[in-house]
């Protein structure tokens, strides 16, 4: 039996733990490093939808869409102060805004928030566009490609640091850690070094104030005071780090995902302005966070089932995604999937991520503008590394693709979303 399975045998049916089944042999960072780990996930969810695992020191796991939004909605029970990981990290204070619960979160996040909106995300799309064919100049004349390495890894760097008017010089930095953490997310080095720069951006804020998010994040007031410079780092390190490797992680699930959907990737080849539409779905099936954690304040009952308060419970958002009560045929890519009932890729409730905008913008551009240049890429899936950890890590995507000229990059400035 593998580490994944259920062992329906144990305590005659676990009647401690409450599971109809039995304990369930479950650990989701080992889950991150499958390729398709979706019939795993749907056994598990038939056989014990609520369970247990000793995995991490153990945790509750729940595989139900509608029990993960309701949890997630309801942080007076499920709160996120206690760390939102399994295991916890080493940082010495919680991590502002997603550890914090309310009213501190709403302080911490809601500042920030024009930000990180449609408006104002649209204002760095062409940068993001430049960058993607200035990386590919590196390699569409040569055929071939690691686009995790080469360029998916490398767009989110860029992208953030315009957003947080970074100097260009230190994107390179950005995208070192994205590579450390996609390998290992627990990279104190990595953490470490990323941390000592953000101080550096503190000290230089204080004394040469800008117009921009690090400055104003300066006078953000929580509970009634400015916020503190550790918190501040704290903060600005959960801006940065969250859509680095996420967003790598997922358009390079995403990019092997339509390797092996070519009838797919034909239609967006043929007509993309689809590409925009589709990113949800493509989102769904992939899920590159398959999930976060809560800790429960009480005693609470989830489909009969009692899990005592101080517990830890898993919002697993990829069995969520692929539920069948809530998504028909789930494990099917259907770009005609009904928008009505939302996908929890983002996440859900007061935390849902906040970089939502600039995450999906950053995939439709690296989508339009691969499916245009080199739309006939094939992955080499004997090559593919994946990493377990928090996220769905891809650290090597080699391809090879009909070689074309650098002049095609500048064929057309491509197109400017509204």
């Amino acid at each position: 039996m593998s580490d994944l399975d259920i062992d329906s045998g144990l305590d005659g049916g676990n009647s401690d733990k409450g599971c109809p089944v039995g304990v369930v042999n479950y650990d989701h960072h080992a889950v991150s490093g499958m390729a398709s780990p979706f019939a795993m996930i749907a056994e598990n969810r038939a056989a014990c939808p609520v369970a247990h695992t000793a995995a991490h020191d153990g945790y509750w796991v729940l595989f139900r869409y509608d029990d993960i939004v309701a949890a997630a909605k309801d942080s007076d029970r499920f709160s996120s102060s206690s760390g939102v990981t399994i295991p916890h990290h080493s940082f010495p204070i919680e991590l502002p805004p997603i550890e914090s619960d309310a009213p501190r979160h709403r302080e911490f996040r809601s500042p920030l928030t024009p930000y990180f909106a449609p408006k104002a995300i649209k204002l760095i799309e062409p940068s993001i566009r430049r960058s993607v064919r200035n990386l590919m100049s590196v390699f569409i004349e040569e055929g071939k490609a690691d686009l995790a390495e080469q360029l998916t890894m490398r767009v989110p760097a860029m992208a953030i640091t315009q957003l947080l008017n970074i100097p260009d010089e230190d994107r390179a930095s950005f995208v070192d850690w994205t590579v450390r953490l996609i390998r290992n997310p627990e990279d104190l080095d990595a953490i470490g070094d990323a941390m000592e720069y953000f101080g550096h951006i503190y000290d230089d804020r204080q004394a040469n104030p800008q117009d921009d998010i690090p400055t104003f994040m300066l006078g953000i007031e929580v509970e009634g005071r400015q916020i503190s410079e550790e918190e501040y780092l704290c903060m600005l390190n959960v801006l940065v780090m969250a859509g680095l490797d996420t967003t790598a992680n997922a358009a390079a699930n995403i990019l092997e995902l339509l390797d092996l959907q070519p009838d797919v990737r034909a239609r967006l080849i043929d007509d993309p302005s689809q590409i925009a539409e589709s990113i949800d779905e493509l989102l769904r099936y992939v899920t590159p966070l398959p999930a976060l954690a809560r800790t429960t304040t009480e005693d609470v009952e989830i489909n009969g089932i009692h899990i005592p308060a101080g517990d830890r419970v898993l919002l697993n958002w990829i069995a969520a995604n692929h539920d069948p009560d809530v998504f028909v045929d789930p494990d099917t890519l259907d770009l005609e999937r009904s928008r009505r009932v939302s996908h929890v890729a983002f996440g859900a409730g007061p935390h849902r991520c906040l970089g939502t905008h600039l995450a999906r913008l950053e995939l439709v551009v690296l989508l339009e503008e691969i499916l245009r240049l080199i739309g006939d890429y094939k992955v080499d899936r004997d090559r593919v590394t994946r990493f377990p950890g928090l996220t769905r890590g891809i650290a090597s995507l080699p391809v090879t693709f009909t070689p074309r000229s650098k002049t095609t990059l500048a064929d057309t400035e491509g197109p400017i979303h509204d």
